[in-house]
């Protein structure tokens, strides 16, 4: 029988294990909480207390336990200590050093993208030590981010000069590498797609696109499944297999975000992993991954252009440490098939100016285009995070028909279009 490690808890864990579970496959969860913060390993036939960044420990359990596959979900950490533990064991991990490493320079990545023929947003030249020459030839808006960050930490968007050197010395400190990319912002709608690689060929599994909030253009708030520009994946797929191919990207899952309007239809950023939020089409994701590293293979179809309209909510809160969460069950009562991505639980630490990482969860919906409000409403109006000063720590959000997200609190101030 296949032993299977599952490394961490984090987003998707869950849906692999049930998947492998239907596979025959023994599954395992390590991490280093107890089982009441990690579900999961009460899901799994078998828990481990040991932490994913204690390398050591894990394989020797592994050579002790003879675990036959390692997968982790969509967190950074995990899939690093996925990648180092199947080198040391000898076990297969879907992706190679140089294809990450590529994926994971975002100046790397688009050099290579527009050697393929895919437009990219112009980079300005600047450093740390902000050339007057450097800086005079800058036009705004700009985009200030690490080169190697995650999760929108570190990213900026900039007016002019003081914001781009205080985004930039963010930047620059959120980056490992200390390196920073500088490039036009171009004003247009985020596309997401979700792609299925296999022999180095992409299938598209289903896309989305973001809505921004109105006074942060960084903060994702609200998503619309399908994407309304699935033409123009379809368009530019032959370049973006090339692209595929150069890189040495054969398997798995891929993200692409490209920025597009009436004229443009550039691609910003590629993750290769799993997404880190849940989608309609759940099941292909976590088959693919486990068909990366068993030797049963499903070989599910994809077929994006099928996909139901659904809602996704990022939901944001603001800084604390959580004591307590309500009216998840009320909202789930009310919502027929609401799903909860909870990403945040009781005791976690939401630090400020941490992009992504503030984020409570992600919901996803389906209703009527005319019941979209009033489903917000009974999200924003019964989900309650506590801090332990006693302060409710949510940021709800409603969606302007401008196509913004915007805060309960600006609606007056922004004059909120419904």
């Amino acid at each position: 029988m296949e032993k299977l490690l599952f490394l961490g808890n984090n987003c998707h864990v869950d849906e692999m294990i049930r998947h492998a579970k239907e596979r025959g496959v023994h599954t395992i969860v390590t991490d280093n909480l107890p089982v009441e913060k990690s579900p999961e390993k009460g899901m799994a036939d078998e828990a481990w207390d040991i932490s994913v960044v204690d390398i050591d420990a894990l394989e020797k359990k592994c050579k002790e336990e003879g675990v036959t596959a390692i997968l982790a979900g969509a967190g950074e950490t995990c899939i690093e200590a996925n990648k180092e533990l199947c080198k040391r064991l000898g076990l297969h991990f879907y992706a190679e050093d140089e294809t990450l490493a590529i994926v994971n320079d975002k100046a790397e990545f688009k050099k290579v993208c527009a050697e393929c023929g895919m437009e990219v947003p112009m980079d300005y030249k600047l450093d740390i030590e902000f050339k007057k020459e450097d800086i005079k030839q800058i036009k705004y808006p700009v985009v200030v981010k690490p080169v190697d960050g995650c999760s929108s930490i570190g990213l900026h968007i900039c007016y002019n000069e003081q914001e781009l050197i205080e985004g930039y010395k963010d930047a620059y400190e959120k980056s490992d590498k200390h390196k920073v990319v500088v490039e036009e912002y171009i004003e247009g709608e985020l596309a997401g797609y979700i792609v299925v690689v296999k022999n180095g060929v992409c299938e598209l599994a289903g896309c989305g696109d973001d809505v921004k909030e109105y006074r942060n253009g960084q903060r994702r708030v609200f998503g619309f499944l399908p994407s309304k520009h699935i033409k123009l994946f379809e368009k530019y797929k032959p370049n973006i297999d090339k692209m595929l191919t150069k890189i040495g990207c054969n398997e798995g899952i891929c993200g692409l975000q490209f920025l597009t309007d009436s004229n443009r239809f550039a691609i910003i950023e590629m993750n290769y992993r799993l997404p880190g939020g849940r989608y309609p089409f759940e099941e292909l994701l976590c088959n693919t991954m486990l068909d990366t590293v068993l030797e049963e293979k499903k070989n599910q179809p994809c077929n994006a252009k099928a996909a139901m309209q659904m809602y996704s909510y990022a939901f944001w809160l603001n800084p604390g440490t959580i004591k307590e969460i309500k009216g998840i069950d009320k909202i789930k009562e009310q919502i027929p098939g609401i799903q909860i991505q909870q990403v945040k639980q009781v005791g976690n630490v939401v630090n400020p100016d941490t992009a992504m990482l503030m984020v409570f969860g992600f919901i996803l919906f389906s209703c009527k285009s005319e019941d979209y409000d009033k489903c917000l409403n009974i999200i924003n109006s019964n989900l309650e995070v506590i801090s332990e000063s006693g302060e409710n720590m949510t940021c709800p959000y409603e969606y302007d028909r401008r196509g913004y997200a915007v805060k309960s609190g600006d609606v007056e101030s922004v004059g909120l279009a419904v």
